[in-house]
């Protein structure tokens, strides 16, 4: 794939696609004044294409779990950097998904008042979503992504070779977020992701021009609207309700799946308002029951699920500011209140849907 360039106003950085790891190793070999924050997994199972890069630079190995990807965690990697008398020419390179880029991002953005980062996305979350916007995450308190920062990476370089070796589960996870970035680019996308499901499966040849596609749709509105004051907030589709269901879940349910559950819920909600048609809602709901069905282990209901998303930070003077989409390719902001109306509906869905069930 041709690379893309980010336009960002704290710098511009590229997308770089390579089919071989060892690309992309000659590359970080040459940087100078550089250290590496490595997933825990992807230092084991990849020692031999890093060795010469993690024996040269040094390394800090992260486990990639949302315990980690929180003050306690952030803290460590600034006493990494700190113990290795790194200053304001230093770049941490992150190998690793999207866990490992948010403990890097937030940790560069304050270490010195900033330092440069170079994302190697490891997972196909990381890959086609979260290695461009420059916004991050930390949780806090037991609550998803509270705490963050805009700090953009310097460069991106991305190689699908790590797809081989990650679990079925977050493959699927990673299509959560490719479901929700083309629904909001057009239907034609969303239809080519459709017939690739439906044919190919998640495994398929067609992987890197998926990738691709999310993350030009994904640069149409973040170069728009870097610091999510208005159009960006179109992104968190699926999110607020996802996000709280890997709350009230304690992370049992991965990122993506919770997305691909959001958007259906929050589809429902759309066509219970007449937000969206009923074509449209039955469409996207088939083939996310299909193959984004959850098993969790506890029962859940629309007050749960409601206070859970009072901590989000889309919500003001107890309205949720609800990214609905009217039909594939558009997006709008709908400030939702929760009442009684709301929950209703929410434990109406909750009965009949069966992409969220009891294991």
């Amino acid at each position: 794939m041709e690379s893309l360039l980010i336009k960002s106003g704290q710098g511009n950085y590229t997308v770089n696609f390579f089919d071989d790891l060892c690309y992309i190793v000659a590359e970080l070999e040459k940087i100078t004044n550089a250290v590496v924050f490595i997933d825990k997994n992807v230092a084991s199972l990849y020692k031999s294409a890093f060795v010469k890069l993690t024996s040269t630079k040094p390394t800090l190995i992260i486990e990639a779990t949302e315990d980690e990807k929180t003050l306690k965690g952030v803290t460590r990697a600034l006493g990494f950097l700190k113990e290795n008398k790194c200053n304001r020419q230093f770049v941490i390179i992150a190998i690793g998904g999207g866990v490992i880029q948010d403990i890097t991002t937030f940790t560069a953005h304050i270490y010195y008042r900033g330092i440069r980062c170079i994302f190697v996305p490891t997972t196909l979350l990381s890959m086609c979503d979260s290695c461009i916007g420059a916004k991050c995450g930390i949780n806090f308190e037991k609550l998803k992504n509270q705490l963050g920062v805009f700090h953009s990476p310097a460069r991106i370089f991305i190689a699908t070779k790590f797809l081989d070796t990650l679990p079925e589960t977050d493959i699927i996870s990673g299509y959560g977020e490719i479901l929700k970035l083309l629904l909001t680019g057009s239907k034609e996308l969303y239809l080519d992701f459709k017939n690739v499901i439906c044919s190919s499966g998640f495994r398929n040849s067609y992987i890197e021009k998926l990738i691709y596609e999310s993350l030009k749709v994904k640069q149409g509105v973040i170069e728009q609207d870097e610091y999510e004051t208005d159009l960006r907030r179109i992104l968190n589709y699926g999110h607020s309700f996802g996000h709280a269901l890997e709350t009230v879940t304690n992370y049992e349910v991965s990122h993506g799946h919770a997305v691909a559950w959001g958007i259906d819920i929050v589809n429902y909600i759309s066509v219970k308002n007449s937000w969206m048609t009923e074509s449209d809602y039955v469409d996207i709901h088939k083939l996310i029951e299909k193959y984004f069905s959850i098993k969790i282990s506890k029962d859940l209901n629309a007050k749960v699920l409601i206070e859970a998303s009072r901590s989000d930070k889309k919500v003001a003077d107890e309205k949720l500011n609800l990214a609905i989409l009217k039909y594939p390719g558009c997006l709008e902001i709908v400030p939702v209140i929760f009442n009684e109306a709301i929950e209703n509906t929410i434990d109406e869905y909750l009965k009949i849907s069966n992409v969220l069930y009891r294991n």
